[in-house]
């Protein structure tokens, strides 16, 4: 009971560090990782921020020089010196039209010096701004002080927010009205979220009256960060900055954690809006032309993805490093107790190991006994291959003499009148008996060297073997002994070149093999004809050699490969079928024997193309 208690208690105390142990490692990890993708988050930002400050800053910039260069025109003097002048107010209306055009400007108009408009580029549109006082706005106010004045606004006809630029038109000296541009807003969000901004950012654009005045998202628009003061909320009566358009603001919420570093200088917002809350990442910068707070707000949709995905990781690692901590202990008890089977194993093992090396001896032993008669037998089937050959030799040789003793019995003619042209000094019977001497002798050399190059051994080495070129070799070697038997040859070859792959020579030996075969079953024959065809047939040459001979009888056919069989008595051992059989089937091929329907035997090669 008393161990059972102590069990009890040390597993609990494993368990407890076990969870302890995966909260820490939790949260370090989010600290790590949580802090790492604020910072990429952070730099990704200040980024875009900079782009979209440099972007706001160039569109501004770019009209401010315009308001000042209109006003020199003399058609705007004219206009303020005689308004009633229909055909200059014309020119005037026309001007500030094409004006419009090339600068992309939303509206160009001319204001007197009592606020009330003489000349727009939309004087012929509904909203026109033609006869409208503008006596109110700020920049008309600010531009009669004779300076070059901004303002942004919600537009009284139109509706729409935009940015105002008033310069004065100065007449003989004096101050006689104001020249005002303005420009879309709208025009200038939709073409940055366009062309610049990145979509996993959002971006407002906050004026001095703490409104957000431009966003590209619309349900921001003209909204307020937190709540305005009641004097702001005159001011922007009194100004119809807004015209009638209610300002509501945004329910925003600081959410920072302990993850957010705080040197980033950014935080987190809940933001609620009528389209339900979102958290963001939220970073700030002051436009300075046009004193306007900049902020970029960022979705931490992915960031609470990856806040999961670092809590499944972690804890993921730590249950298998605990996982492997148990997993090696379990293994070091199993190691002992092997240890304790293996001492047992080793002393049964060393009592069969002097058994096992007995038997190993003996079998080394039967090993190198069973090479040593393969040896001997691969000599032997040389010999006995080599010992065929010559036996051919031989029963070619009455043909082979009656082939060298024509040339010799010439020899000896030529070489006689040869001397006694010489001493009769007729020289050209002399050269010319020499000539024939030559010829008879090279005859004599080719007779002997097909005999020599057929009676060499064999190497062994296989290689690509023209079968056409074999052929040839063979009928050379059998000629004597076919043209001593009256026997004729009709070859008919292929009309591609192929070749086999195997030993020459002993491929050679078959073929003369099969040819002196067929000359000797032709013994009996009035009419001796041989028939030899090469053909290329599915990747295989097919080999013929047919005779017109008796054939072969219907019990011996299956006997014609089999060792020592043979028709002929007192010839031969009865080996070269057989022999040429192996040399056949070691090159992957086939040999096979049928009696031909017209009559006499066909010996068939069938071997695989070597492309």
């Amino acid at each position: 009971m008393v161990y059972q208690g102590q069990s009890e208690r040390k597993n609990y105390i494993v368990a407890t560090v076990a969870v302890i142990g995966l909260i820490l490692t939790i949260e370090l990890t989010q600290m790590i990782g949580m802090s790492n993708a604020y910072q990429q988050m952070h730099q990704q930002s200040s980024q875009q921020l900079s782009n979209l400050v440099g972007y706001i800053d160039n569109i501004l910039g770019r009209f401010d020089r315009i308001p000042k260069v209109l006003s020199k025109h003399p058609l705007l003097s004219q206009a303020l010196i005689s308004p009633n002048e229909q055909s200059k107010i014309t020119k005037l209306n026309q001007l500030l039209a094409d004006i419009r055009t090339m600068t992309q400007a939303s509206d160009i108009y001319l204001i007197d010096k009592k606020g009330i408009t003489i000349g727009a580029s939309n004087w012929q549109l509904p909203n026109s701004f033609v006869g409208m006082n503008f006596m109110f706005r700020p920049y008309f106010q600010d531009a009669l002080k004779g300076k070059l004045s901004h303002y942004y606004a919600v537009g009284l006809s139109s509706g729409k927010r935009g940015f105002y630029y008033a310069y004065p038109v100065v007449v003989d000296g004096v101050i006689a009205g104001v020249i005002a541009l303005k420009i879309s807003i709208a025009d200038i969000e939709e073409q940055y979220k366009k062309t610049v901004l990145n979509d996993s950012f959002n971006f407002l654009i906050v004026a001095p009256h703490d409104v957000v005045f431009i966003s590209d998202r619309p349900e921001w628009r003209l909204k307020t960060i937190g709540n305005l003061s009641k004097a702001k909320q005159l001011n922007l009566i009194a100004e119809k900055r807004y015209t009638d358009k209610e300002i509501s603001s945004l329910n925003v919420e600081d959410i920072s954690n302990h993850y957010l570093p705080n040197d980033l200088g950014s935080e987190l917002l809940e933001v609620t809006s009528n389209t339900g809350s979102e958290e963001v990442f939220a970073l700030n910068k002051l436009m300075k032309t046009a004193n306007w707070q900049v902020h970029l707000w960022s979705s931490v949709a992915p960031m609470k993805k990856q806040q999961n995905l670092l809590i499944i990781l972690s804890a993921s690692g730590y249950l298998l490093m605990v996982f492997l901590l148990l997993f090696t202990n379990e293994r070091l008890k199993n190691a002992r107790r092997l240890k304790q089977s293996q001492q047992l194993l080793e002393k049964k093992v060393k009592e069969r190991t002097s058994d096992l090396s007995a038997s190993n001896v003996k079998l080394h032993e039967e090993i190198a006994q069973r090479q040593q008669a393969q040896t001997q037998m691969n000599k032997m089937r040389d010999e006995l291959i080599q010992s065929e050959k010559l036996a051919l030799i031989g029963s070619m040789s009455a043909s082979i003499n009656h082939e060298i003793n024509q040339p010799l019995t010439a020899l000896r003619s030529y070489s006689e009148n040869a001397l006694a042209y010489q001493e009769r000094s007729m020289t050209d019977k002399v050269k010319n008996n020499l000539s024939l001497i030559i010829g008879l002798v090279d005859r004599l050399s080719d007779i002997v060297s097909q005999f020599n190059s057929f009676s060499k051994k064999s190497t062994g080495v296989a290689t690509a073997v023209d079968v056409q070129m074999s052929l040839m070799a063979a009928m050379s070697i059998v000629k004597h002994q076919a043209k001593a038997a009256r026997v004729e040859f009709t070859s008919k070859p292929c009309l591609e070149t192929v070749h086999v792959y195997g030993d020459a020579i002993r491929f050679e030996q078959v073929l003369v093999n099969l040819l002196s075969n067929a000359i000797q079953a032709l013994s009996e024959q009035e009419h001796k004809q041989i028939i030899i065809s090469v053909s290329d047939v599915k990747e295989h040459v097919i080999i013929e050699i047919r005779d017109n001979g008796p054939g072969i009888l219907v019990d011996n056919i299956d006997r014609v490969f089999e060792a020592f069989f043979t028709t002929k008595e007192n010839f031969g051992l009865g080996l070269g079928l057989s022999i040429s059989h192996r040399i056949i089937e070691s090159m992957q091929g086939q040999l096979n024997v049928s009696n031909h329907p017209d009559g006499g035997a066909i010996f068939t090669i069938s071997l695989p193309v070597n492309r």
